[in-house]
């Protein structure tokens, strides 16, 4: 058998080429576009903050990437493909703002990511979107800094009478106010606008949708100036731009309805031939790009809202996609935005429905709830931000609501769950919402039909009703408050009301010429009907800043409202002190042509009233009121029945009175009945007890009357009888003549109500 001896040097060669090879393939590896994520942690930062190290999450980030702040580098520690961490400086955070922060990988390949805006601000409890009168109308918008000067710009896409397309980019001057807009011609630009840097010069370029299915790329020049590069059908109804193969260059995903693929970019503004998406039946109108199960591929969540779905799409990272997952939803919606809203490190998904859906990290998904905003949803992207500088992450979507629609804004908790929505009048059937700081005071503003500037100053509430009130007389007042949630003092010009019965109002206020950083004060209105019917008008707020002036819808309404109370006056029998009287009514009619808000009924003194009147009582319509009298000392005592309504002179009154005894008598009358002339009846016994707290004085027991001398008493109280005691007194019929006989017992003391009298009557025979 013959050995075969292998040359040692030989394996070790192939090794070390081998290892050659592989750092050659390290080296030349491409870099991707890499994709940020919200939130930034911190979310916000406050002004005068003093150095921190920003962590910035998202997928793609090279082993050299670096973190832009405001387009300026920062130093930039990289933890993985999907962290960076970078040491911010106490400078960079001094004053109030908001910073652009990008991530950009280095070549080969390579390219800056997506904007997201970390807020430099203060808290605030009140997030108020104003809309700015002398913007454009921009259903169709795009927002970024096409002239590189730090500030952001608005793209709006326009379609004339005439058909024809217009782009409109708005350069912006940093404090809210723009430059007149640069043009561009095109065919039409009504569905989509989509700003990202498609050839890689630096300079943000746009993609515009249009009505007819197409897209078309417009390449920018650096100073708003927009040229035609190239146009494919792209059928409809989004697109939206992200590096799905990893190569550096930016792609198109397009969808709508059952369609969707993924166009990859040539580096140029040019794109390929498309690479069909299988829905399998389902709708992907507006999804949502991110890595949701950490592979570094980048995914796809679509908000299904025929299906009441969400479809995932895991991606291949080559522009090609897996067979998707459908999760059930509680709510329709068509877009969905990916963000971590729960904090816990996975990407969650948000639709316009408005639902909530937790990512677990690996592509999979269950269901927090949301709010239910019926079957209608806007196709618009949810914004996503820290609206109110508390660090936890909001929402705003485009809620459409007939003819003019809505901005609805979800504050959130920071849990994954969201406060209810409040809305802000949209107009203009937005296609886009997008947001970004325009005026540099630290607060998101966003471009939805118009656009919308934070303010920080607040009147509220938004309306103030006064309900029916009688013409000529006052309501009481109701508040409205002015908050000054700015860093500087906030100078009032003006408080009034206008608007068309504005006479009917009037408004007092201690809010001075200005209000302090803070700060608050109260205004408060008064409704004095003139005339009958709804009457309305406006109290407004003229300030110098963003959102003057403010307002509050006033309302309400004059009537002549009438009532009577019967009767005018009620007085009870004696009554033993510590027990209640039989009941008296009282009617209470609307005599009026109007119904009567009743507020309060009550009594005063020792009285009480039951009553069965409702909260309104209707024209011609009675309810009654039982009032009872219970002394709780001896003598006499009074009170008043009220009766506070809307009516003319409210409140209604009823003067009461009764008086009370701590002597009780075990009986009130005796009839001794048939007696003999001249014959004696049997003793008749009187108990007299003293309930009072004192001892009972008595001067005087005797028998007055007609007929005093057919009747005699006797009896063992003495000139006193200490309290909780009793005495017996004895009555003697004799009757001196035939006929109907009748005299008085009568008991002179200082236990109120003297005498206290016990009828006696008989009949001789």
């Amino acid at each position: 058998m013959q050995l075969i001896h292998e040359n040692p040097v030989r394996p070790r060669r192939v090794l070390w080429l081998i290892v050659i090879f592989l750092s050659a393939m390290a080296v030349a590896q491409t870099n991707p576009v890499p994709l940020v994520y919200q939130p930034l942690i911190p979310a916000t930062i406050k002004p005068g903050h003093k150095a921190f190290a920003l962590t910035v999450n998202g997928t793609g980030f090279a082993t050299d990437a670096v973190l832009n702040w405001n387009g300026s580098t920062r130093l930039t520690e990289v933890v993985s493909n999907h962290q960076l961490r970078a040491t911010i400086d106490a400078e960079d955070v001094a004053k109030t703002g908001t910073a652009s922060i990008t991530v950009t990988n280095p070549p080969p390949g390579g390219g800056t990511s997506n904007v997201v805006f970390l807020p430099i601000r203060k808290p605030s409890s009140f997030v108020i979107l104003s809309p700015i009168a002398d913007f454009p109308a921009a259903p169709v918008n795009a927002v970024g800094d096409f002239n590189n000067d730090g500030k952001l710009d608005i793209a709006v896409g326009l379609t004339n009478s005439d058909g024809s397309g217009e782009i409109d980019i708005y350069l912006g001057n940093g404090d809210g106010t723009f430059r007149p807009p640069v043009k561009t011609k095109t065919v039409v630009a009504d569905a989509v606008m989509l700003a990202a840097d498609f050839n890689g010069d630096g300079k943000l370029d746009l993609a515009v949708l249009d009505g007819l299915g197409n897209t078309t790329i417009f390449l920018g020049r650096g100073n708003g100036k927009m040229v035609q590069q190239q146009v494919f059908d792209s059928y409809c109804c989004t697109v939206k731009a992200a590096d799905f193969n990893r190569d550096g260059k930016l792609d198109l995903l397009a969808t709508g309805g059952s369609y969707g693929a993924v166009y990859l970019g040539n580096g140029d503004g040019t794109f390929g031939s498309p690479i069909q998406i299988s829905t399998q039946g389902y709708q992907l109108d507006d999804p949502a790009i991110a890595d949701f199960n950490g592979d570094g591929d980048l995914d796809l969540a679509a908000s299904d809202f025929y299906n009441r779905s969400l479809f995932i799409l895991l991606g291949n990272g080559d522009g090609t996609f897996q067979q998707g997952m459908p999760y059930k939803t509680a709510y329709y919606g068509y877009s969905a935005t990916a963000a971590d809203v729960n904090g816990d490190g996975n990407l969650d998904v948000v639709t316009s429905g408005f639902e909530v859906m937790l990512g677990k990290g690996d592509g999979t998904f269950t269901s927090d709830g949301g709010f239910n905003l019926g079957n209608y949803s806007s196709g618009a992207d949810v914004a996503i931000g820290d609206f109110n500088g508390d660090g936890k992450l909001d929402a705003a979507l485009i809620q459409p609501n007939g003819s003019s629609d809505n901005i609805d804004f979800f504050q959130g908790n920071g849990d994954g769950t969201f406060q209810s929505p409040i809305a802000f009048l949209a107009g203009n059937s937005p296609n886009s919402l997008n947001m970004g700081d325009f005026n540099g005071d630290g607060r998101l503003d966003l471009v939805g039909g118009n656009l919308f500037l934070q303010t920080s100053v607040m009147l509220a509430p938004s309306s103030l009703a006064f309900g029916i009130e009688n013409v000529g007389s006052h309501s009481a007042p109701l508040i409205a408050k002015l908050t000054n949630d700015g860093s500087s003092k906030l100078q009032i010009k003006q408080i009034g009301i206008n608007g068309t019965n504005s006479i009917d109002f009037a408004q007092t206020n201690n809010c001075g010429k200005s209000v302090r950083p803070g700060g608050s004060c109260k205004i408060q209105v008064v409704f004095t009907p003139t005339a009958t019917g709804a009457r309305s008008a406006s109290l407004f707020v003229e300030y110098q800043g963003v959102g003057s002036p403010e307002t509050v819808a006033l309302s309400g309404t004059g009537a002549n409202l009438t009532v009577t109370l019967t009767p005018s006056s009620m007085t009870f029998p004696v009554q033993v002190v510590g027990t209640t009287s039989s009941e008296q009514t009282a009617t209470l009619t609307n005599t009026g042509s109007d119904a009567v808000t009743i507020s309060n009924i009550s009594t005063s003194g020792p009285f009480s009233q039951t009553n069965n009147c409702p909260s309104s009582l209707y024209p011609t319509n009675s309810c009654q009121i039982q009032v009872r009298f219970t002394p709780t000392a001896k003598g006499p005592a009074s009170g008043t029945l009220s009766v506070t309504d809307a009516a003319q002179g409210s409140p209604q009154t009823v003067s009461l009175a009764g008086t009370g005894t701590v002597v009780e008598l075990s009986t009130v009358g005796i009839n001794f009945g048939d007696q003999k002339v001249g014959s004696k009846s049997p003793p008749a016994p009187i108990k007299l007890t003293n309930v009072g707290t004192t001892s009972l004085s008595i001067s005087q027991i005797a028998i007055t009357g007609a007929d005093a001398g057919d009747f005699s008493q006797s009896n063992n109280c003495g000139s006193s009888v200490p309290s909780k005691g009793s005495c017996k007194i004895t009555v003697i019929f004799k009757p001196t003549a035939k006929g109907e006989r009748a005299a008085i017992l009568s008991i002179t003391d200082d236990g109120g109500a003297s005498p206290q009298m016990v009828s006696l009557a008989g009949t001789g025979t």
